[in-house]
């Protein structure tokens, strides 16, 4: 497993940029309009800002050479509550498009997998194969 992610690394790296971009710009313009948003919906998207946060700092440290930990596991831990919050959620709402659903799904689970793997850039892959 590791070997695909060595080998797919840029791919996970832009990515966990794409996801923070999108996911700041939304939080963002959705706050702006916060004068009818319950107070639930505004700590979700304060929650999203702080995960968008995150997935940059870990990309930026990630990037350096000099991965956070720490930072890895929170994003990893995050995307995979997110992938299968919106997996059940897919089940139990009318979905305009479940193959779209479901590819952003699987999406965001590997990409949270990827993070929890720890895995690191490296100018030849490992030879194990191990989770």
């Amino acid at each position: 497993m590791r070997k695909f992610y060595q080998s797919t690394y840029y791919f996970w790296i832009i990515s966990k940029f794409l996801m923070a971009i999108a996911g700041f710009i939304s939080s963002i313009s959705i706050l702006q309009e916060s004068n009818n948003l319950r107070e639930e919906e505004k700590i979700a998207n304060y929650l999203c800002l702080i995960y968008s946060i995150l997935l940059v700092l870990d990309n930026v440290f990630s990037l350096q050479g000099k991965p956070n930990r720490a930072i890895k596991y929170i994003t990893g831990t995050i995307s995979v509550v997110i992938g299968l919050a919106l997996f059940i959620l897919m089940l139990y709402m009318k979905v305009i498009s479940i193959p779209l659903t479901i590819a952003f799904v699987i999406l965001v689970l590997l990409m949270g997998l990827f993070d929890l793997l720890q895995v690191n850039k490296r100018t030849e892959l490992q030879d194990d194969d191990t989770i």
